[in-house]
């Protein structure tokens, strides 16, 4: 019992700084968020930079202890909105919407325990949140 409440000790204090990062310089493996060449954790704010100098660089979401937290969003190479949705527990949770890269609203998808349960596409059907939630509130 001693040895586990030292390792959660541990555990906080290793993953309680929170810095900023660009997504630009790190990995994505199982669902984890890492620097390169050994998979160093990282805790704290994460950040898209572009190549174009015109764009400032924008707010993705956060990691704690390497796995994403909370609302994400992020942006195509031409600063056009990509994806929107929220982790829990680093699993994709609730609505999930997508834009292709002329920013136009192509899929929405609900995700439950990281799975999808429902997937729309907005080029043929009516993706308005609001509704959806409405229905899936009453069907579960």
């Amino acid at each position: 019992m001693r040895n586990l409440l030292i390792i959660n000790f541990f555990s906080v204090v290793i993953c309680s700084e929170v810095d900023k990062y660009f997504i630009n310089y790190l990995i994505e493996i199982e669902n984890k968020v890492t620097r390169p060449f050994g998979n160093e954790m990282v805790s704290g704010k994460i950040y898209r930079s572009f190549n174009d100098s015109r764009l400032s660089s924008q707010f993705l979401g956060e990691v704690i202890c390497s796995i994403k937290s909370g609302p994400w969003k992020d942006w195509w190479a031409n600063g056009k909105r990509k994806y929107k949705g929220e982790y829990v527990n680093g699993q994709k949770s609730g609505f999930w919407h997508e834009w292709d890269k002329n920013g136009i609203l192509r899929f929405e998808s609900l995700y439950l325990n990281g799975k999808v349960v429902q997937i729309r596409n907005c080029t043929s059907e009516v993706c308005d949140t609001l509704v959806a939630k409405n229905y899936v509130e009453l069907k579960f």
